[in-house]
């Protein structure tokens, strides 16, 4: 029997929580905690006229879900289809260690950056596209292909395949005046994404006069700022924004690397930082909900 679309949809959220909630590899048995609490999970047409505008935003290299799909499975092969976004929110545990830090991230996040981001966070896409290709899909996810790629500007980083962007255009939130991404869970999470030729209706975005900082409070109201004060290097500004370069130099530098190895991290991981994701009114939530 052929599912229909709205099953599909609500199979694959449902496979998703599940995963996140039972698998072994999102519970960090030292902090008896999960590393991710319940996701969320929205999906954007494969073919949004927003994925063309972001070789503008974002790069002129960044992939459209259709050439995502076609490097993996050759020219022609995308007829419409997907992306599955996947919002992952930090957990209580390690969200409460880190707004007790000033200079640099908790031992909690430092755990984090290694076993709950490089290794759980792959797993979970692995097994989004897995589960698809069980039912008969294709599925790839960007960011485990050879060509996925984060290469460096004038400006700092530039990713080839942007997950907030395409959280953004899942309709899962917006960004930050931190480059963060604020979601309905706030702004401390980890995101992934699918590309599938499965069809399923896409989920509606957040409206154009709000804005692609909506959720922000500083972007809009000009109230807050709280991720200025908290970062360590001075990175964030309300006139410029985020510095990518000052925040990746701290993030990735040789004391980030030697912090994570002493807690039981990896160096190519470092410990990250995540202090402007923590204590702060996005923390955990939409502060806009509670500002209107």
């Amino acid at each position: 029997m052929v599912e229909s679309v709205p099953d599909m949809r609500e199979n694959i959220v449902a496979e998703m929580k599940t995963y996140v909630s039972e698998d072994k590899g999102n519970v960090c048995e030292e902090l008896q905690s999960p590393y991710y609490e319940e996701p969320i999970i929205q999906f954007a047409a494969g073919n949004d006229p927003l994925f063309e505008e972001y070789k503008r935003v974002v790069g002129p290299d960044h992939a459209t879900p259709q050439e995502a799909f076609e490097r993996s499975f050759g020219m022609g092969s995308f007829d419409g289809g997907t992306v599955i976004s996947v919002v992952l929110p930090i957990s209580e545990t390690i969200r409460k260690a880190n707004r007790a830090q000033k200079d640099r991230a908790s031992r909690e996040w430092a755990l984090l950056r290694t076993f709950g981001d490089e290794y759980f966070v792959q797993s979970a896409r692995r097994h989004l596209a897995g589960y698809l290709t069980g039912l008969g899909y294709r599925a790839v996810a960007p960011l485990d292909t050879d060509w996925y790629s984060i290469h460096g500007a004038e400006g700092g980083p530039i990713s080839n395949w942007s997950e907030r962007h395409i959280a953004y255009a899942a309709g899962l939130g917006t960004f930050s005046i931190n480059d963060g991404f604020i979601t309905e869970k706030g702004i401390a999470i980890r995101l992934l994404s699918v590309v599938t030729d499965l069809k399923v209706p896409p989920d509606a975005r957040i409206s154009s006069a709000t804005g692609h900082t909506g959720n922000c409070l500083l972007c809009s109201k000009g109230i807050c700022g709280v991720c200025i004060t908290r970062c360590p290097v001075q990175a964030i500004s309300k006139d410029g924004g985020h510095d990518k370069i000052a925040c990746m130099n701290f993030v990735y530098g040789q004391a980030s690397r030697d912090f994570a190895v002493l807690n039981g991290g990896e160096a190519k991981s470092g410990a990250g930082c995540g202090l402007c994701q923590t204590k702060v009114p996005c923390e955990s939530r939409n502060p806009m909900r509670t500002a209107r």
